[in-house]
């Protein structure tokens, strides 16, 4: 078994992207994952994540972010943005269609019902941690996540279920 504080060989190897517009959150988050020997990588919102992702030059192995990811700053629409805004669940389908390898972990303090609301539609199995959450219970659940497969081939946009259409029909007003 596993101790949650002492860092695994692995994860001393391993880079998370962590993507949050919260900043207690993403100190809280970072100080642990690297007391576990985490390399961590951060963003505050969407666009600068997807940079970061393309940027990095080294692997990514997991996508730690937040669903609801509201802009920091207005962002004016003169021509279109090689980064644009967007929610938790299209960040990570882009970023799994840059790195199909990344296992994801999504977390949000607010309810699906509040989620879907801004057009955020969570699969159930879909790895999740609800806000907020004991240090030690994220520990466990990246290690759980990163022993598990990428995420399932439906993210990287396969399919044609119409979701995606019907995603854009429901774009909250901040949605880049």
């Amino acid at each position: 078994m596993v101790e949650h504080g002492h860092p695994t060989p692995e994860s001393r190897s391993q880079t998370v992207l962590l993507v949050d517009d919260d900043p207690s959150m993403v100190a809280l988050c970072r100080k642990k994952l690297e007391e576990q020997g985490f390399k961590v990588l951060q963003a505050s919102e969407s666009p600068e994540a997807l940079e970061t992702c393309s940027r990095h030059s080294g692997p990514i192995h997991l996508l730690l972010t937040d669903l609801l990811l509201p802009p920091k700053r207005l962002q004016l629409a003169a021509g279109p943005s090689k980064f644009p805004r967007m929610h938790g669940v299209e960040l990570m389908r882009r970023v799994v269609k840059m790195r199909p390898d990344i296992r994801v972990l999504l977390m949000s303090a607010h309810s699906d019902d509040v989620l879907k609301g801004y057009g955020i539609k969570r699969k159930e199995h879909w790895p999740f941690l609800r806000k907020p959450f004991n240090p030690d219970t994220l520990v466990r659940v990246v290690r759980e996540v990163m022993a598990g497969p990428p995420i399932a081939p439906e993210v990287k946009g396969k399919g044609g279920s119409g979701e995606e259409e019907e995603e854009k029909k429901k774009k909250p007003d901040w949605y880049g």
